[in-house]
């Protein structure tokens, strides 16, 4: 049986105003562990499941609450879910897409039956608000979303696939703090140049986008076997603004049948995705049985797409 949501909901902190315009931002000291939490609960309800249920805890950030141990850690041990196993992926823009790969191959493979995955960020405590800075931080927002995935008839991925190229890291990056720099990982000089906030060559990285996530929804629409005219929604996300237009285009999408993910609440970076995917189902766009296609290219650069049906 295919790997399928049994359960999916999400959570934003309060809009908070960012340069221009509004962003779900925590404002409380809290990590993506701790915004993940309520959607967790709400996803295992949805699922009929419990915490004792679960074999395996993923999740899914580029902003973990500490350096070491992994959110997964910190998320199992809020969740109350004993010794089960925990995971971080790190997929950056795309997490989500390389965590459901990740989540599919182990229940594919029949070693855990029962993942709960969590794609969770908190930006808004590592941004540059300053006015040379606002123009990047104003992309950004905070969030959580939770799935809880199984075995489940007449639903489920169809197909993931996933991306990345590395030489090109440095377009899209926070280059500090640093474990390569001795004996320092980020210094008082390096403070001051502001390197500790996300940097990003707008014009390459919004041109490879451009290029990358039509193909890679084409790629995943082949292997799931069918075409764009079978399928509900697309789901696409993008950091920068005009991108998600841009693939729309190239793919001769219908306007109504695409979903900018990060339009509403800016960029959630891993939980961009399932944040969109829980609002279209919450709100009734996307019922039961419906195709979707999630695809989402950024850091890294890193890139994929998934087909499944709800």
């Amino acid at each position: 049986m295919p790997t399928a949501l049994l359960g999916l909901a999400h959570h934003l902190p309060g809009d908070q105003s960012v340069g221009r315009v509004q962003r779900p931002t925590a404002i409380d000291p809290v990590g993506p562990s701790d915004l993940a939490l309520a959607p967790a609960a709400q996803a295992l309800a949805q699922a009929g499941l419990g915490v004792g249920d679960l074999d395996l805890v993923l999740f899914a950030t580029m902003t973990p609450d500490v350096t070491f141990p992994g959110a997964a850690c910190f998320f199992q041990h809020k969740l109350r879910a004993g010794t089960t196993a925990a995971l971080d992926v790190r997929g950056q823009c795309a997490g989500f897409i390389t965590g459901l790969m990740v989540a599919d191959a182990y229940l594919s493979a029949g070693i855990y039956r029962r993942i709960l995955f969590a794609a969770g960020e908190v930006h808004s405590s590592g941004l540059d608000y300053s006015a040379a800075g606002a123009p990047i931080a104003e992309l950004y927002g905070d969030g959580a979303a939770v799935a809880v995935l199984g075995a489940r008839d007449g639903a489920g991925i169809e197909s993931v696939v996933s991306h990345a190229d590395g030489r090109h890291h440095a377009r899209f990056w926070i280059e500090y703090p640093s474990s390569r720099q001795h004996p320092l990982r980020i210094t008082v000089d390096n403070l001051r140049a502001g390197v500790q906030y996300p940097r990003i060559d707008r014009e390459h990285v919004a041109a490879f986008a451009a290029e990358h996530l039509p193909a890679v929804v084409r790629e995943a629409l082949d292997r799931a076997a069918t075409t764009a005219d079978n399928v509900d929604a697309f789901i696409l996300s993008h950091a920068l603004p005009g991108v998600v237009e841009r693939a729309a285009a190239a793919l001769a999408l219908p306007a109504d049948r695409v979903i900018d993910a990060g339009a509403a609440h800016g960029h959630l970076t891993a939980a961009t995705l399932p944040v969109a995917l829980s609002e279209a189902v919450a709100s009734g766009r996307l019922a039961p049985g419906a195709r979707v296609c999630l695809a989402a290219c950024g850091a890294g650069y890193a890139w994929g797409a998934a087909v499944l049906r709800l």
